[in-house]
């Protein structure tokens, strides 16, 4: 991890022009249902904060991962439509998890879109649940759209935090 934020700041220095892109792909990679998994960009954003603490963090990176964590929940909520319009069951999900989860979106709706996003592994599976269980698409835009503005800054905030912590 500590080589990934070396490689971060050097990347932060030398001003490269393709790193705002290459973050929205891994933004939306790691929003994708089960890809995210293995694509862990939350450490990523905790430690691009420190380079705010260090001024390098160049706001335009922010849009970037929003716009790309976005898109990649926006897919994995068609993809659940799409399984849910085919008829098919939610991939690994039991009956009784099946209900849960309708019953979950039913309740709480755009709560636990925004909720979800912050908490690791579920951030990937909901959208794709939330999209199964026929939660209204624009609901789930809204409540997306919020999760992917709050999450980024929230993990960024994290990262430059534990950078003054540690400097001062």
């Amino acid at each position: 991890m500590a080589e990934l934020g070396a490689r971060l700041v050097g990347m932060l220095q030398a001003g490269a022009p393709w790193l705002g892109p290459l973050l929205a792909v891994a933004a939306f990679a790691e929003a994708l249902v089960v890809i995210g998994l293995f694509v862990p960009v939350t450490p990523l954003l905790v430690a691009l904060g420190a380079g705010i603490a260090s001024g390098l963090m160049r706001p335009g990176l922010l849009l970037w991962i929003m716009a790309g964590a976005f898109l990649g929940a926006f897919t994995s909520y068609e993809l659940g439509r799409q399984f849910r319009a085919r008829g098919r069951a939610a991939p690994r999900l039991r009956p009784k998890a099946q209900a849960a989860a309708q019953a979950l979106f039913q309740r709480h709706g755009a709560a636990a879109i925004v909720l979800a996003r912050f908490m690791g592994p579920p951030a990937t599976v909901t959208p794709f649940l939330a999209g199964w269980s026929g939660l209204p698409r624009g609901r789930f835009a809204i409540a997306n759209a919020v999760a992917s503005v709050a999450w980024p800054p929230a993990m960024l905030a994290v990262g430059a935090l534990g950078a003054l912590m540690f400097t001062s």
